[in-house]
């Protein structure tokens, strides 16, 4: 066996994981586990962390599941376990403080709720119960997988850049396949395949997708020590990741996780913000019922008019026939056709400006000035 060489898990646990003995099916077990790694992989990018600590987290979130139920830890706080521990084993934990990922996977959570932003108080009650939750769960990972990783680490990454090499490929096809080795890390391949079998299904697959050409003669997986079956087999299961929905937030199957509904967590929650449809229809309702309140004193006015059908108030006598005959003669508005205008328009004209009055002038002066 060469020196690389990983403990692949039996087919009998494979097809047994423990959430299977708690009522979980396997479609809903891979969906929390590719979520999960998928909440790892955002984590790393925002803690700004090598990528080799997010496979060795993704690996550990997928070898966890295989000894502990989903019914018992949820994904979310198991990957904030594992990012924690394999920044420790990756020995990236110098550049990554706790609380860095705590208020990390904290905005991750506000975010995929559709919860407002806010400042995560250091040594608050949110705080404290997500630290608590990441070393808990931290603690099991390590006691579960036996304290030692040394025989359970080897990712496919590695071998990208000696493959490529070897191939003559340029750095497009090369940023394609680390792309579906990253993939590839969302599902349980890692734990049932070699990582250099895995590394030659993303070659296959990027050169099917830039139609590019690979050796025949001899075959070229051969040169990798990989199997064609074994590839096809891998490649399937890559390409049924793209065929699933995108998922936003998984409500976690232990009911006693600080994330449930009820959590220590959850009963933090912000308010939510209402969104541009839930303001819209708001700003409606106060619409609507404004005009209903005037729709409603309109004819409370109309109610107590006059017999006669007159608006003016009660007491106030009609406008004679003389008054509005002796506006329309002077020029100004009747009473009965007052309409709105624009000030500006309708300013009323200065009076012309006074013109001095010429300085008298004696007769037979040099200079022309007035006599004293």
């Amino acid at each position: 066996e060469p020196w690389h060489s990983v403990v692949l898990l039996p087919e009998e646990i494979l097809a047994n994981p423990p959430s299977k003995d708690h009522g979980v099916d396997w479609e809903t077990e891979t969906q929390h586990r590719a979520w999960g790694c998928e909440l790892i992989q955002e984590a790393g990018i925002l803690l700004r962390l090598p990528q080799v600590v997010m496979c060795t987290g993704q690996t550990l979130l997928q070898r966890f599941y295989y000894r502990k139920s989903l019914t018992k830890f949820d994904a979310f706080s198991v990957a904030m376990g594992c990012v924690l521990l394999a920044a420790k084993l990756e020995e990236a934990i110098g550049h990554t403080r706790v609380r860095d990922v705590v208020m990390v996977f904290h905005r991750m959570y506000l975010r995929r709720r559709g919860l407002p932003l806010e400042f995560l108080e250091l040594g608050g009650t949110v705080y404290a119960e997500l630290k608590t939750e990441m070393i808990r769960v931290e603690r099991y990972v390590l006691k579960d997988l036996g304290f030692g990783f040394y025989n359970i680490m080897d990712h496919p990454h590695k071998f990208i850049l000696y493959y490529v090499r070897v191939l003559g490929w340029e750095l497009e096809a090369t940023q394609r396949v680390w792309s579906y080795l990253n993939d590839a890390l969302r599902t349980d391949l890692c734990l049932r395949y070699r990582a250099e079998v895995i590394a030659c299904a993303a070659i296959y697959m990027a050169a099917r997708a830039l139609r590019l050409r690979l050796p025949q003669s001899p075959p070229w997986w051969r040169l990798f020590n990989a199997e064609l079956p074994e590839i096809g087999q891998i490649c399937n299961a890559i390409l049924a990741l793209y065929k699933k929905p995108k998922v936003v937030w998984l409500e976690p199957l232990h009911s006693g996780s600080v994330f449930a509904p009820g959590g220590a967590v959850r009963r933090c929650d912000p308010v939510p913000l209402p969104g541009p449809k839930e303001v819209l229809l708001e700003a409606m309702d106060i619409a609507d019922a404004a005009g209903a309140a005037g729709s409603d004193a309109a004819k409370e006015r109309d109610a107590g008019a006059g017999t006669d059908g007159s608006t003016d108030s009660p007491g106030m006598p009609p406008p004679s026939q003389d008054t509005a005959t002796q506006a329309t003669t002077t020029g100004g508005t009747p009473l009965h056709d007052v309409r709105p205008v624009n000030s500006a328009l309708s300013s009323p004209a200065l009076p012309p400006r006074a013109q001095p009055s010429p300085t008298p002038v004696v007769r037979g002066s040099p200079s022309g000035a007035a006599s004293p």
